[in-house]
């Protein structure tokens, strides 16, 4: 339970201690007095959004400390060792700070140990549960109204159950598309690659194929002059000069005559090198001779598959060196194709399963929600009852959702339809009740809810407003009931509601030169019969309304 907050530079607060007992607790206190600045200070310690004019005038942050008792609270134990944020002197203590900036940029901390706000929400969500007095306005909205079913309901198995077979359900969708780039390739496409990658495969172009064939082409396209060129330079050319002679012969000629010069020894020894080069160009000139096949029909064949592999490239707009790349480029696209698809149908295969599974339990799901909504509808018609509504019926629609996707809270639509008079058909709430009524049913609906809550405090924020007389005495009654379960804190303006509780805190607002400050104190038996008299009569109290005061607080215990 909350056990203190602590309050530092906050709206009107310069410095709050506060210290909470379990069972009902009444805050009170005059319009504008700042009853509305500690559930503002305590929502920061739960992870509400801060804002930058939340600091007190002066000062250069707010800093709030929330201090919780976990001893009877094994669970949040257990959460907080998992987390990794129990503390380590005292796991039975959980502290949540909050410090907030004069610009609204804050840090959170569990334990003292950093956190951000995510963190602060999950955990305070277990630990305190806040009933606002504009409650009754959410419920004019049917979102919340499965929200309000299954918090009544308290069936966690089935809801988790059907969340995370839709959750996996999902993640398999996500695959889907990831796999498809979110297209799959039609038959059609298919077909056309496979036609484009056989055409390929037909057409058999190997590496270095092309540029062997365009040279061989060349050399055959010119044939005849490129033949003459070799002859002519092999001994037997026709036009009768021998290369070779005429190098032997000079050499001969230099060679008595070397010994004179050394620029004639080094004539002579240039030209044996070039007769051997020239010996042997001839006698690869003569292996080419040997080796070219001048076979007329050849030539018909190299136009006739280079025609071919032209054509191929320009019908795939590449150029013909890129065919064999753009072949494997389709194998590839094909095989990925093939194996996507294999993938597909595995996964299509698995959200069949999931979706049998996910039908199973949504229908399970939606039996217990049935069977709950009889529950809260006797629950809160008894309540209403109480509340001056005799004639009131709630009602809870549950019909199936028409969509395909397995949604995380199942196949249900719920709405809460009223009755307030016989005879008629119950409606939606927001054509039916009046402002009165819907704060009622509000209240009666949220009592309800918070009986099976398994939060250990609850927060009440002027859910009574628009309430008086005799309710407004139920009203306390039932709340001081529930008091008796777990811990509740009720801001109220009304005395039958604050004569009921078992604690009392006062808030009051003080000017001091230019400055305004809002403190809390709890009230011992004497101040309270003050402020129930307050409550009752307002500012000039009477014995009369005094003695009222201590009737109803005597009233009070003796219920307690």
């Amino acid at each position: 339970m909350l056990q203190q907050l602590i309050v530092h530079n906050y709206a009107l607060v310069d410095f709050l201690h506060l210290d909470f007992s379990h069972k009902m607790t009444a805050i009170s206190g005059e319009t504008g007095a700042g009853k509305s600045i500690l559930l503002g200070a305590l929502g920061l310690t739960l992870g509400d959004r801060a804002e930058s004019g939340c600091v007190r005038q002066g000062a250069d942050r707010a800093d709030i400390h929330a201090v919780f008792d976990l001893s009877q609270l094994p669970q949040i134990k257990d959460y907080l060792f998992a987390k990794h944020l129990a503390a380590t002197e005292d796991p039975d203590t959980c502290i949540l700070r909050r410090i907030i900036n004069q610009d609204g940029r804050s840090r959170g901390y569990i334990n003292g140990k950093p956190v951000n706000i995510t963190a602060l929400k999950q955990l305070g969500c277990q630990l305190i549960n806040i009933h606002g007095q504009h409650e009754h306005q959410h419920l004019l909205g049917r979102d919340s109204h499965i929200t309000l079913l299954d918090a009544f309901g308290n069936y966690p198995k089935s809801l988790q159950t059907v969340a995370a077979i839709s959750h996996d359900w999902l993640e398999l969708e996500r695959q889907i598309k990831a796999l498809t780039g979110g297209q799959q390739l039609s038959d059609a496409e298919q077909q056309l690659l496979q036609y484009q990658a056989d055409e390929l495969a037909q057409l058999n172009l190997l590496d270095g194929e092309l540029l062997a064939l365009e040279q061989e082409h060349k050399q055959r396209a010119n044939a005849d002059h490129l033949l003459q060129a070799v002859r002519c330079a092999l001994p037997d050319n026709p036009l009768g000069e021998d290369p070779m002679a005429c190098l032997q012969r000079w050499q001969q000629q230099l060679q008595n005559f070397s010994q004179h010069s050394p620029h004639l020894t080094a004539a002579v020894d240039m030209l044996a090198s070039a007769a051997i080069q020239i010996e042997e160009s001839q006698i690869e000139l003569q292996s080419f001779l040997q080796g070219f096949d001048e076979d007329p029909a050849r030539l018909q064949v190299l136009e006739h598959r280079l025609d071919q592999i032209y054509s191929m490239a320009r019908k795939h707009k590449i150029q013909a060196a890129d065919l064999p790349e753009h072949l494997t480029l389709l194998q590839q696209q094909l095989q990925q194709n093939q194996d996507q698809e294999g993938q597909l149908e595995a996964i299509y295969e698995q959200q069949k399963g999931l979706t049998e599974a996910y039908e199973a339990a949504a229908l399970s799901l939606t039996k217990t929600r049935k069977k709950a909504a009889k529950q809260l509808e006797k629950s809160v018609g008894e309540q209403l009852a109480l509340l001056g509504m005799p004639d009131c019926r709630l009602e809870l629609s549950i019909q199936s959702k028409p969509d395909t996707r397995l949604q995380p809270l199942g196949r249900d639509e719920v709405e809460i339809l009223i009755c307030t008079n016989p005879g008629q058909n119950a409606q939606p709430l927001a054509k039916i009740a009046s402002g009165g009524e819907l704060s009622r049913i509000s209240l009666a609906i949220q009592v309800v809810i918070a009986t099976t809550s398994i939060t250990p405090s609850l927060i009440f924020d002027e859910v009574d407003v628009g309430i008086g007389g005799a309710t407004a005495e139920i009203v306390g009654q039932l709340l001081s009931q529930l008091g008796q379960h777990c811990q509740l804190l009720c801001i109220t303006h009304l005395p039958q509601v604050a004569s009921q509780a078992q604690h009392h805190l006062q808030v009051s607002k003080s000017s001091r030169g230019q400055s305004t400050q809002t403190q809390v104190a709890a009230l011992n038996e004497e101040q309270r019969v003050q402020e129930i008299a307050r409550m009752l009569g307002g500012v000039k109290l009477t014995q009369q309304t005094l003695a009222h005061a201590k009737e109803m607080l005597g009233a009070g215990t003796m219920l307690h």
